[in-house]
């Protein structure tokens, strides 16, 4: 029976609020734009780098035509500056992948800079695949991504999960007919969608999992 559980990086796997900050407000510094607090970019976050920087830009002389390449370009050269990994991660998925599950990451970030930070926070050892924004497929809560992946690991959608922080993941799980489980530690919000489970932290996480597995 092969088993799979899907991650969301941002605010669930990594905390990288910071960078996410530090590049939108780059790219507004670079059209002489003053920056934004923390806290408002915090909110724009969760559907995908186009939507962020719309957000961003919003009732401004800029367009998202100038800004979001210029985005792009800041963020490929600072993908890590401030990420840190959230406790219990590593060891957590060091312990799911000695059980046999499949792991992967679908994310709404960029999926070339997505892949980059799993390296820098070495987190991509334990990582079998990792898709995002611009890998061809469509965003969550779209399941094309975790539907893909079912098919490719062989996993029936009841053998399946998704851990994440905000509606688009639990959305995606539903609409993709999995397990959905919310990680109440991200930036994120649950709003009206369903999840099977609120877990506090990644090791209550993993044992919920382990548990019933």
């Amino acid at each position: 029976m092969n088993k799979t559980i899907i991650f969301d990086l941002d605010g669930t796997l990594c905390d990288t609020i910071a960078d996410i900050v530090n590049c939108v407000n780059l790219t507004r510094n670079y059209f002489n734009l003053p920056s934004l607090p923390a806290n408002l970019i915090e909110s724009y976050v969760g559907d995908g780098a186009k939507s962020l920087i719309k957000k961003a830009i919003f009732n401004t002389n800029v367009s998202v035509e100038d800004a979001f390449p210029k985005m792009i370009e800041i963020y490929h050269t600072h993908p890590a500056d401030f990420v840190t990994v959230y406790p219990q991660v590593k060891t957590g998925l060091a312990k799911l992948k000695s059980k046999g599950f499949n792991l992967a990451v679908v994310t709404n970030k960029l999926g070339n800079v997505a892949r980059e930070i799993l390296v820098i926070t070495e987190l991509a050892q334990y990582i079998d695949d990792c898709i995002g924004d611009n890998d061809n497929f469509k965003l969550k809560p779209n399941p094309e991504a975790i539907n893909y992946l079912l098919e490719k690991y062989h996993t029936s959608p009841e053998n399946a999960w998704i851990l994440g922080d905000n509606h688009t993941d639990m959305n995606s799980a539903t609409n993709a007919n999995i397990k959905g489980a919310f990680a109440t530690w991200g930036y994120g919000s649950l709003k009206d969608s369903f999840c099977d489970i609120k877990v506090d932290s990644f090791e209550e996480f993993v044992n919920s999992i382990l548990e019933t597995n």
